[in-house]
Order: C-alpha cells, then structure tokens, then sequence
C-alpha cells in the first residue's frame, strides 16, 4: 500500500499519479487529492492500483457524490464522482493530448473548442445491452468482468425503458431463461423495441406471443426480436417498422443497425458537420461508413449528389428506403467494407464525411482519399486515439487540421465524441 497523490485523469477516467516515478492508475483518485492506494497490477513502466480511502482532497474539490447506487462497481460510468462541467474540460483536454501525442498535429495551427455538454446530462441513452445473470436479473456487465451488474435505476436511461426492464426480467425467467442479452431500443416516440440474443426456443416464443398479446396495455413495447445462430434477427411479434426523427428527416431503423445512442447531442454533432461542410447545389459528396443515412441524408438536402458506403447490410437497406421515405434521389449507397468497395464510386468528391467505428479508417481509405484530394475532409470520431493516428496520416499526405469540436455524446463516461475539419494544404511551390 502506497500513498499517491493524483495529478491528472487518464483518458480512460483513472487518476494519476507517481510513485518512485512509475506511472500509477487508481479510478476514483481526482486531481489535487492524496489517497491511500493499494496496488493490483504492476508492470515495467506503469503500474495500477485500487483507491482504499481518500486522505486528501484538494482545495477547490471537485468531488461530487455519485447519485447512482452501482456506481464503482457497474461498468457503465466512470466520472459520476466528478463534477459535469470538469468532465467537459477532461474530455477536451483528452482529445489534445491524443492529437499532439499519438498524430504529431501541431496544436498551434489548431482551433480545438470547448466541448459542448448537456443542459440535463441523465436520462439521454436511447439503447441498452443488458446481460441476464446467474440470479435471473438484466444488468450491465462489471468492468473488465463477465460479472453482471443489478440496478434499481439506471439514471442514463429513461424510466420507461427502466420499468420495461424490470418487467422483462420477470418475463424472461419464466418463458426465455437462455436468453443471454438483452437490447432496448426507444424512439424519440416513446415506442421500445426488445432484441433477445439468442433466439428462443420455439416453445417460448409462442409464450411471449401469447403474452404480449394478452397485455395490449403494455407501454409502448411495438416489437419484439430474436437473433439466430447466423447472427440474423428475426421477428417474433409486433411491427416491423421502428422509426426515429432526426433533423426533420425520418429514419427506419434495423434491430442490428447503428443510430447515435444520445438524440438531443446528436442533432448538434451533426449540425456542425454541416455547418462546415459550407455545401452549395454543384457539389460531390461521399459519405463513408454512413450507417442508416443520418448523415448521407442531411447533407443530400444541400448537395448536388451524396454516395454513402456501409458494410452493415441491414443498415444498406434502411439507408435506401430511408432515402425513399424522404423524397431524396440524390443519393446512392454502395454495400459492402468502405476500403474493398469505393472503387465503385466514379464521381470525384468536392467533400469526404467519414464516421468509422472506434478501429478507425482503414489504410486504404486514407490512402484513395490522399489520392483523390477533396478540398475539404470532415472526420467524426468516437475514438481520440485512432482519430489522432489518421489525422497523422492525412497531414503527412498534404491535409491540414483547422478545426477540433468535441461534443459530449457519452455524460459521465470517459467517453467523447469528436468532429475535426480538415482541408487541403496550400499547393507547394515546386
């Protein structure tokens, strides 16, 4: 057992500190306090430990009380000890380390704004993956455990998917104990979607039929889905259709298929993205990795065409109806990996938007895009490290990064979202 004193958070939420100059991460230590440590893991140049108790806390204390009961010990959050407003300024400062550590990005050359919170930062999660333990209760899983945790009350979900939860995990002890995961959708209707991984048997599906049909007041429960051994969901009741409004566009939604998991936030992420993409009526876009079309179809309002590239299927087909149920005919979608497929757009593109996963763009990608030279290229991110990485690359390949906005997509985890502007370096003289 040591004592440490913490003097900046990791990008993970730990606090750090130094002890015989090792690197030490302790999650609960704030900067500014002293806390009696015990160390669990130690390695060559950095070490982790388990904070005991707090023996100091620093003057202008930015501990708050966790309002959530399973905080510490659920996975799902890791700042709720520290207060909102802080959390912002971490989550900015995370993102610069990542660009001037891992990308080499000159800061000095680089506008990075404050990160844009939530006025109300509970209750915003429009999805949840939860795990039916041992004990036959949904829970998340604890961190770095397959341990699932119970919750009275989730406080980044609303209360009604709170209450469907509760009601289901009754339902599933009876009619599906093998149900291993458990997803609730909600709309911004008040309509909930349950996907059951894996698919009952055939006994309890003919059971939760009987039982949804016999219980037309449930609240707002409109479908329920099961996912096979092939990893395809099916429909065991209820309607197909699950709809989302975004930016006044209308978007089905797939049981498997990406949407951003916080409405309010998503509408200024995406609201900046087309402030920056400044388009006009002559204008080629494409639209890489470009899930259901949240983003294909805004900026088709404004552009001359949008191709959009995604390798979920299921997504494919909402983005095409999508387009449809929109009235847009602007755009086309391609199906498939965006660094096998995007040969098969022949229009140069004036404007590249690319969403990746947390893995980031593939090589290739940032390759045909240094080839291709659009004039302007705006990456959004979910992941600081990867997205310093391929802003690495793509300075290296003559682009320059103007413009860094994080947003708060994820309140009270470690979480951020980014969106960066990055255009094309002025012509070297030769």
């Amino acid at each position: 057992m040591i004592e440490l004193e913490c003097v900046r958070l990791a990008s993970d939420g730990a606090g750090v500190g130094y002890h015989e100059g090792k690197a030490t991460f302790v999650p609960g230590l704030l900067p500014g306090e002293t806390g009696l440590v015990q160390i669990t893991q130690v390695n060559k140049n950095w070490q982790r430990g388990k904070l005991l108790e707090l023996l100091k806390t620093s003057e202008e204390s930015l501990r708050i009380d966790p309002p959530c009961t399973v905080f510490g010990i659920c996975g799902g959050c890791q700042l709720q000890h520290l207060s909102y407003p802080e959390t912002l300024v971490w989550k900015r400062r995370w993102v610069e380390d990542s660009l001037k550590r891992i990308g080499k990005i000159n800061l000095e050359k680089v506008i990075i704004h404050p990160t844009i919170g939530m006025e109300d930062p509970w209750r915003y999660r429009n999805k949840a993956r939860l795990h039916l333990g041992e004990e036959g209760r949904l829970g998340y899983y604890q961190e770095k455990s397959n341990s699932t945790v119970p919750f009275p009350d989730c406080l980044l979900l609303s209360k009604s998917m709170n209450s469907w939860i509760k009601e289901w995990e009754k339902v599933l002890v009876s009619f599906a104990p093998d149900a291993k995961a458990v997803t609730f959708r909600e709309n911004s209707q008040g309509e909930g979607m349950l996907i059951l991984e894996p698919l009952p048997h055939k006994a309890a599906v003919t059971e939760l039929k009987e039982l949804l049909n016999s219980h037309q007041n449930r609240p707002k429960i409109v479908s329920l889905w099961g996912v096979d051994k092939q990893g395809i969901p099916v429909l065991l009741w209820g309607k197909e259709e699950f709809r989302e409004k975004i930016m006044g566009l209308s978007f089905q939604v797939s049981p498997l298929a990406f949407l951003q998991v916080n409405p309010l936030q998503t509408k200024r992420l995406y609201g900046t993205v087309l402030q920056w993409a400044e388009l006009s009526r002559d204008m080629v876009v494409w639209d890489l990795y470009s899930g259901i079309g949240t983003i294909t179809l805004a900026l088709a309002g404004q552009a001359q065409k949008v191709w959009g590239i995604e390798e979920n299927p299921y997504a494919v087909k909402d983005a095409k109806y999508n387009a449809g149920l929109n009235g847009l005919d602007n755009v086309e979608f391609i199906a498939g990996k965006v660094e096998d497929v995007f040969q098969e757009i022949e229009d140069r593109p004036d404007l590249v938007v690319l969403d990746p996963p947390r893995a980031g763009a593939h090589p290739r990608v940032l390759e045909r895009l240094i080839k291709e030279r659009p004039e302007k290229i705006i990456y959004v991110s979910c992941d600081p490290g990867t997205l310093a990485r391929d802003l690495g690359i793509l300075e290296q390949g003559g682009y320059q990064v103007k413009e860094v906005q994080p947003v708060d997509m994820f309140s009270w985890t470690s979480h951020v979202e980014c969106i960066v502007l990055i255009t094309r370096a002025e012509t070297r003289m030769g």
